[in-house]
């Protein structure tokens, strides 16, 4: 089934853009409800979230919250850090191991990644060399006393930073942990509990190596929930493993209706966009109708998945985006951990609307703001964006265990929206 739109100015179908925005991406990733429906809160809401997106991204960086905790606060209204643990002990909702990158995945999908785990057991880590014999020491070691951790093992450590600057001890345990040999049962102090798969998965779990036939599905089933809208490149973000089935099944799921091919003119061949036919349906809700909600704004992780993708994010958005944390201070264009700001209008319309660069000071219980900029709101959608930007910032804020908001820089590509934001900010009592 294939729907042919006019290409704009932009190379995308003006209504394609709006169904992408409004409704496809926005919808599916999770961050947002465009109808404004009610989501689980907390632990549930959590569980709920992870099970929906099939990946959360866990990173190391706390200048603010890290990033698989600011990802599932995004979707859990009361979601707490704390409750990451819950969702990992029994009965066992979530484990950690590798999508993209290090993340927690449900654990009912944790057989689609025992084709990476035969791949890293055959043909060793693509970034690292384990010493067998160390393996077999830390493997006896497990199997003997139960969890460990890291600190467990004593070693000196082989150089500077980085993975390369591991003891040999933590080379064998992460070895064997992306081996599936060992799975992390959970962090303290953010290091890894390592323990024997075969003790610490659940009793029942389907263990099945899936074939090219089912990730393909598994791939396609993912991209259709949680991106909504997306190109063949996007499905299996990151992923490398049994993908050689991707064209086949979009092709089929084409073919039988449950997705629909967008053919957007001007495009490139092999550029053509999908779009589950729910997400496509689904639209913005007129100003005043029954599912008009008020306006919202989001402050989302630089690892949340609605932007972790970056060419997904400027052709779908014409979002240009790019975390600076990894970049030299002096070639960084906005600050070292910015923020995306969302925002979603009281029609259920969602616009990219700035970016901010901030740090929770937690012994001050301050949310210092270092450099807010924002732009891309129409005149008639200011006044409500800075309300739902000055109440999003306290509501993150409190999130990073701060009582107060502290501004630095704030920029803006029109002086009245630049007024309204301060003001706003001037006056609500966080700041």
């Amino acid at each position: 089934m294939a729907r042919r739109i006019a290409a704009d100015a932009s190379g995308l179908g003006r209504d394609f853009a709006d169904a992408a925005h409004n409704a496809g991406a926005i919808r599916a990733d999770g961050a947002i409800r465009a109808d404004g429906a009610r989501r689980a809160a907390g632990l549930e809401g959590a569980a709920a979230a992870l099970r929906h997106l099939s990946s959360v991204q866990i990173d190391t960086i706390s200048v603010v919250e890290r990033a698989h905790n600011h990802i599932l606060w995004s979707r859990s209204p009361r979601f707490a850090p704390g409750q990451l643990a819950s969702l990992e002990a029994k009965p066992r909702q979530a484990i950690e191991y590798w999508s993209h990158a290090a993340a927690y995945i449900p654990i009912a999908e944790y057989r689609y990644c025992l084709p990476r785990m035969e791949r890293v057991r055959r043909d060793g880590h693509d970034w690292f060399e384990a010493d067998a014999k160390t393996v077999a020491l830390v493997l006896d070691r497990v199997a003997a006393e139960g969890p460990l951790r890291v600190q467990d093992f004593e070693g000196p450590k082989a150089g500077a930073n980085g993975w390369w600057s591991w003891k040999p001890a933590k080379v064998a345990l992460e070895y064997l942990f992306h081996a599936g040999i060992l799975v992390s049962i959970g962090r303290e102090g953010f290091q890894k509990r390592y323990d024997l798969a075969e003790r610490a998965l659940p009793d029942g779990l389907d263990l099945g190596m899936p074939d090219t036939e089912e990730m393909a599905a598994y791939y396609v089933d993912v991209a259709e929930k949680s991106l909504g809208v997306f190109r063949m490149a996007d499905v299996a973000y990151g992923r490398r493993d049994l993908r050689e089935g991707l064209t086949s099944k979009i092709a089929q799921r084409v073919e039988d209706g449950s997705l629909v091919q967008l053919m957007v003119e001007g495009m490139e061949d092999g550029k053509a966009w999908y779009a589950s036919k729910a997400p496509l349906g689904t639209g913005a809700a007129p100003e005043g109708s029954p599912r008009s909600r008020r306006a919202r704004a989001f402050v989302l992780s630089p690892f949340d998945p609605l932007v972790i993708d970056r060419r997904r994010l400027n052709a779908l958005f014409g979002y240009d985006y790019q975390v600076e944390c990894y970049v030299p201070e002096r070639k960084r264009r906005f600050g070292y951990f910015a923020l995306p700001i969302l925002f979603r209008d009281s029609a259920g319309g969602a616009v990219f609307a700035g970016l901010l660069d901030a740090k929770a000071e937690r012994a001050a219980r301050v949310l210092t703001l270092r450099r807010l900029s924002v732009s891309g709101i129409a005149p008639p959608r200011r006044s409500s964006f800075a309300a739902a930007l000055a109440a999003e910032l306290a509501r993150f804020a409190a999130f990073n265990g701060c009582d107060r908001l502290e501004l630095g820089v704030l920029e803006a590509d029109d002086g009245r929206l630049e007024a309204e934001v301060r003001a706003r900010l001037l006056t609500d009592p966080a700041t």
